[in-house]
């Protein structure tokens, strides 16, 4: 009778252990990190441009609920705005967890550009902008604070624009 009551125990010992892991708060992130992809022919960088792109549309990329014990996040993209404003290309060359660097490249090809241009004329130009995610959930973010940007909508990232290359 002893060794069942042991199995017993054992079997619930374990499943609570199986099931604090999946609570929110413990989280664990998956960091990226890759190189910046070679340039294509005929794509300048933003050094090379005499006039830089704008953006003209910008979406913010929602926070990934799945991160939701995260008190922030960052993700770096590299990409290229075409000669039309229209955003190819994106890559991301660093993210503190997979799911920041998919949220801010499904954002970043909703974007519009005024394009770069080379005497006079629109080129396509690579830029690198980091951006960054504050978790919507009451927590503060230790790379930007803004206390009057709290809202009710969906949870949103934001970005810095530093156009350039690294």
């Amino acid at each position: 009778m002893a060794a069942p009551l042991r199995t017993w125990m054992l079997c619930l010992v374990v499943s609570a252990a199986v099931a604090a892991c999946s609570l929110p708060g413990n989280v664990i992130e998956s960091p990226v990190q890759n190189l910046i992809p070679a340039l294509k022919p005929g794509v300048y960088t933003s050094k090379m441009v005499e006039v830089q792109p704008v953006v003209t549309k910008e979406i913010q990329p929602d926070y990934p609920p799945e991160l939701r014990a995260i008190v922030a996040g960052r993700a770096d993209l590299v990409f290229t705005v075409r000669a039309d404003g229209s955003v190819i290309d994106p890559v991301v060359v660093r993210a503190d967890d997979v799911l920041f660097g998919e949220a801010a490249v499904t954002a970043v090809l909703k974007w519009k550009f005024r394009p770069a241009e080379v005497k006079g004329a629109p080129v396509d130009c690579r830029i690198t902008l980091p951006f960054f995610f504050s978790s919507p959930y009451g927590y503060d973010n230790p790379y930007h604070s803004d206390p009057a940007s709290s809202s009710d909508g969906p949870p949103a990232a934001s970005h810095q624009t530093a156009i350039g290359q690294k």
